[in-house]
């Protein structure tokens, strides 16, 4: 399994994860690769995760709460405002773009170039959807008729 993350500065970063991802690994994965990796390119930053069960486990909302991350609230089954959505496209695209990968080995070198490839060919595009998302945000929200939530 591939796990990606898209920056705000246009950047996407991928780690792979062996066997199935569940909350335990999950909440590794934030604690020693995203959350350092965002601390160390942001001062104030907002982190998303769509509604997958594996990012509103009990386990992975505690570590949230006290790692203090500000998690943005996100839209049930909205993929279309998710820019990590348009990103594995791009890297689909790319990794199978020729001959299938015979084997698990080939097919992470090939997500790996394509990782690179995305950063190198495609980050105007993916900053391009960074400048959109408010727009985007803002339309579901109003769709859904209410843009404050009632206490």
């Amino acid at each position: 399994m591939i796990w990606g993350m898209v920056m705000s500065n246009g950047l996407v970063v991928t780690k792979v994860i062996e066997g199935h991802l569940n909350s335990e690994k999950y909440v590794e994965l934030l604690k020693h690769f995203a959350v350092p990796c965002m601390n160390l390119n942001y001062k104030d930053y907002s982190f998303v995760q769509d509604n997958s069960p594996v990012h509103t486990a009990k386990i992975v909302k505690e570590f949230v709460r006290k790692s203090s991350l500000n998690v943005l609230e996100w839209p049930a089954k909205s993929p279309d405002i998710n820019i990590m959505e348009n990103v594995w496209k791009m890297l689909s695209d790319i990794v199978y773009s020729g001959d299938q990968p015979p084997n698990i080995a080939i097919l992470k070198r090939r997500i790996s170039l394509a990782v690179e490839k995305i950063n190198t060919d495609k980050r105007e595009v993916i900053l391009s959807l960074y400048a959109s998302i408010r727009r985007r945000l803002t339309t579901v929200l109003v769709s859904k008729g209410n843009i404050y939530k009632e206490t």
